[in-house]
């Protein structure tokens, strides 16, 4: 499968599972954790697709993935329905920590008490002068 067309089939499974993922699953445990499609990767021959999923609130991580893999069956079978495939990927549901680590270390760093300055500010400031001579 050439490079964009497997763009465009990311963008479209994207687009599609996400629509399900917040409006048409039934399962309490994934609609109470308000899950949000961050990305969708192929392999190469469009027959696997690793989904990446971040969850909001106060749910269990595991909790929400067991039910996202119990339930890939009928994402699948909803996909399909709405892309004219000949081959409608596998799905594997993966979480997505990548918005919690930013929220982590912006913690970290905010505790740290040092203030994050650009660096504009900081010029001078270290003993060197801006034509280099101390």
């Amino acid at each position: 499968m050439s490079g964009r067309k497997n763009a465009r089939l990311r963008e479209d499974i994207q687009r599609e599972l996400s629509g399900i993922l917040e409006f048409e699953s039934r399962d309490p445990v994934v609609r109470d954790a308000f899950p949000t499609l961050m990305d969708v990767r192929l392999t190469v021959d469009g027959r696997y697709a690793n989904v990446y999923v971040a969850i909001a609130g106060d749910v269990s991580r595991d909790d929400v993935a067991k039910a996202l893999a119990h339930d890939r069956g009928f994402y699948r079978s909803m996909l399909a329905d709405r892309l004219s495939l000949r081959h409608t990927p596998e799905l594997r549901f993966v979480m997505d920590e990548t918005v919690e680590r930013s929220l982590r270390l912006e913690a970290l760093l905010r505790d740290d008490g040092a203030e994050i300055r650009p660096a504009e500010e900081n010029a001078g400031q270290d003993g060197v002068d801006e034509d280099g001579a101390s």
